[in-house]
């Protein structure tokens, strides 16, 4: 089941507020095994073996914890660490690479990818990472371990939302009309990104990628891109807005995922604005300690200066080959992470431009066509497709600039496109923040919610008569 579903939208959703919001489910205890109780099921709608795992390792983390609390920063307590990583990442290795690596000939090549394993698992390591720094108390209760985990508004896609960030809110937490509302508000915001941004575009995506070399036009290959990338921000963002917002409306605050990332001036910004909760995982979790952990082993054969960049060079290498992995088994995905490996890389050790303005243009046009062009392997079954694309991207295999096929595909989605590139930057909060008098505060508080009505309204629509999208991070 997915949140833009009308199965959902009409009937899960409703059922599950009008409980969680009922005489039925007075204390917050109460409320949390309600909700426990929907993110299983929710879960098990569409994973119903599956859902054995995610149980699976809500148990063996809550142990996890439990042991790591009694032997915090000791090297008992490391050992604990140790094995509830090989345990946590190794359960994610044999599901997601195990039958990429032996070969599609395999019995682990037939293994369906549990939904959301990618995400749960790494927040179920951060909270026992937590608990043996010290900086989280272990849940003697289960429950709360469980939800944490489990919790089925960023189960299958995120945010990543470390433990400490609702251990709080799983005890005590308000819930006010204002919250609901804007919470409801963020919820419908994120659906039309997803239902009239993302899913209108993934038919013009498609078209283009089923195609390739000689078959694909110039005009077709490069809208097809633009598109697919328009298309990845605006579902992803899409999942963490309603996620977001469904929080709120159960009285949780999350973190934010997204933060316009094509406004970016590197490639180094482009990823401390996009998937935010991945790229801070990764720092707090392997970056930082594996370089302080490495330039302290290498300070004693070099100098500080040599030890640091050699120790941050290295690290830096792992974590993007290890983003890169994360998203996939596939070489596309391991060269996704290279590409920003490299450039991030040049961009820690280039000269500045003097001239800031000229600076700001080049660095944005930089942090544009790298996110552009690596987007393509994203989409890409394999190195070869994604060179292929590229080929006819600058017309090196005879393909037509522009013919009957692709000429269809971009009359009919020649305005999609444009709108679709206009909201991915904050255009509309641009222009409500220059209305200062009363009068236009008035009519906007007016219009906010009759616009996001007909919005609801709307997707709904689309929901009913639709055909089925998952979210593209879902195979993530």
């Amino acid at each position: 089941m997915v949140f833009s579903e009308a199965t959902f939208l009409l009937l899960l959703l409703p059922i599950t507020l009008l409980i969680y919001y009922s005489p039925l489910c007075k204390s917050i205890r109460v409320k949390n095994i309600w909700l426990l109780f929907v993110s299983i099921g929710f879960y098990a709608w569409g994973e119903p073996i599956y859902v054995l795992l995610m149980l699976l390792s809500i148990c063996m983390n809550w142990w996890f914890g439990r042991l790591a609390s009694a032997h915090a920063k000791t090297k008992t307590g490391k050992k604990i660490v140790a094995v509830a990583c090989v345990y946590n990442l190794g359960v994610l290795f044999v599901f997601k690479y195990l039958g990429w690596l032996l070969g599609p000939r395999s019995a682990f090549a037939s293994l369906t990818l549990p939904i959301g394993i990618s995400f749960y698992t790494f927040q179920a390591l951060s909270y026992v990472i937590d608990v043996y720094r010290g900086t989280e108390q272990a849940q003697k209760s289960m429950l709360d371990v469980g939800l944490y985990i489990a919790f089925f508004p960023q189960l299958i896609a995120g945010p990543i939302v470390r433990y400490g960030t609702i251990s709080k809110q799983l005890k005590e937490r308000t819930h006010s009309l204002a919250s609901f509302s804007a919470g409801a508000c963020r919820f419908v915001i994120g659906l039309s990104k997803k239902l009239l941004l993302a899913d209108q575009l993934a038919s013009l995506t498609d078209a283009a990628f089923a195609k390739n070399g000689a078959e694909l036009s110039v005009a077709l290959a490069w809208a097809g891109a633009l598109s697919y990338m328009l298309q990845l921000y605006f579902d992803f963002s899409g999942y963490s807005d309603m996620a977001i917002g469904l929080g709120k409306m159960f009285g949780f605050t999350f973190p934010e995922n997204f933060n316009y990332p094509y406004l970016s001036r590197s490639v180094s910004e482009y990823w401390r604005r996009w998937h935010i909760s991945l790229g801070e995982w990764f720092r707090d979790y392997l970056f930082y300690p594996l370089s302080l952990g490495l330039t302290r082993r290498m300070r004693k054969q070099m100098n500080r200066k040599n030890a640091r960049f050699l120790s941050g060079t290295f690290t830096l290498f792992v974590v993007w080959m290890a983003t890169g992995i994360w998203h996939g088994a596939n070489w596309t995905f391991v060269m996704f992470g290279f590409i920003n490996f490299a450039f991030i890389f040049l961009e820690q050790h280039h000269k500045p431009i003097k001239n800031q303005t000229l600076g700001a243009v080049l660095g944005f046009t930089e942090a544009f066509l790298v996110v552009y062009f690596a987007d393509i392997l994203f989409r890409s079954a394999s190195i070869g497709s994604a060179l292929l694309y590229y080929s006819s991207m600058f017309h090196l295999r005879g393909n037509a600039l522009l013919d009957s096929y692709g000429s269809y595909w971009l009359r009919q989605y020649y305005l999609i496109l444009p709108i679709a590139f206009v909201f991915a930057y904050p255009v509309v909060e641009t222009l409500i923040g220059r209305v200062k008098s009363e009068r236009g505060q008035r009519a906007l508080g007016i219009a906010r919610p009759v616009v996001l009505c007909l919005l609801l309204l709307v997707d709904i629509c689309y929901a009913v008569s639709g055909s089925y999208n998952p979210f593209l991070y879902f195979n993530f």
